[in-house]
């Protein structure tokens, strides 16, 4: 029963590499470190790497953690997505008790308002674009 459980986690362990692999993370010499979307799978890889040169874990302890963490990533994604129905149902919410509140020219207005902070937003986001900015580290125009 033990050696089955062993070699179970053993697998689980290397299919969980050979993931990473694909995606690109550690290890996988596609530069895993410089994909900014897959920063928790590398945090919880760099984790299990920490615990396991600290504490001496063998590999069936290193598989379980690594089962743990990702659980938890679960759990928190699972978490912000219903933090952010919540928010926006409340966003909807409120927009339409204000909205009842003013008068039909206050509401043109309001809108009108809107229009003109999405094009602004736009704007903003198309200086950033030619900037650089959110593309990565060192691709902007600065020496920072």
């Amino acid at each position: 029963m033990k050696k089955t459980l062993l070699i179970a986690l053993v697998l689980l362990l290397t299919s969980g590499m050979a993931i990473a692999q694909q995606r690109g993370g550690p290890g996988s010499g596609q530069g895993g470190n410089s994909n900014p979307g897959n920063f928790q799978d590398r945090n919880s890889f760099n984790h299990v790497e920490r615990l396991t040169e600290r504490l001496g874990l063998d590999e069936a302890q290193a598989a379980a953690i690594t089962i743990i963490l990702e659980d938890a990533e679960l759990v928190r994604s699972e978490q912000r997505e219903t933090a952010r129905a919540i928010a926006m149902e409340n966003r909807e919410n409120t927009h339409a008790q204000i909205m009842a509140v003013l008068s039909p020219e206050q509401q043109a207005l309001l809108e009108e308002q809107r229009l003109q902070r999405e094009e602004m937003r736009q704007a903003l986001k198309d200086i950033r674009a030619e900037r650089g900015y959110g593309r990565g580290h060192g691709d902007g125009d600065c020496d920072n």
